[in-house]
């Protein structure tokens, strides 16, 4: 019957969804999150609380650092970051932005900082 009807499966399944059925989910899922909160609400509010804690999902939409990131060479100054961030953000971005900006990156792990003062990309694209 599928081979004949390989959208059978759609149809049937848009047919068990009921107002009914969609509640009890919504219910499993309260439930599911109670039990987790209940076991482990410690843990997770540290883990987001921690000062280490970097999220372990895809990127799913660039930012105006991102395009700064990507419009900066593979080794840079602290003022061609200032340059890039005027360009993409506008006239009115202060040092202390770049500083905390730069100090995010060095964090992530995206940048490190030489002697001489300059930065140095560790990966040339955000992910």
């Amino acid at each position: 019957e599928l081979k004949l009807h390989p959208d059978l499966w759609v149809k049937m399944l848009k047919k068990a969804q009921t107002p009914q059925l969609l509640e009890v989910f919504n219910v499993v899922a309260d439930y599911l999150m109670d039990c987790a909160l209940y076991f482990f609400r410690e843990r997770i509010e540290h883990a987001f609380s921690s000062r280490d804690y970097v999220g372990t999902a895809d990127r799913q939409r660039m930012g105006k650092n991102d395009s700064i990131f990507a419009r900066l060479d593979f080794d840079f100054s602290f003022e061609a970051a200032l340059q890039q961030s005027i360009a993409v953000k506008g006239a009115n971005v202060t040092r202390n932005t770049i500083h905390q900006m730069l100090k995010n990156w060095k964090k992530q792990g995206l940048i490190t900082q030489t002697d001489s003062g300059r930065y140095k990309k560790v990966q040339d694209t955000l992910s």
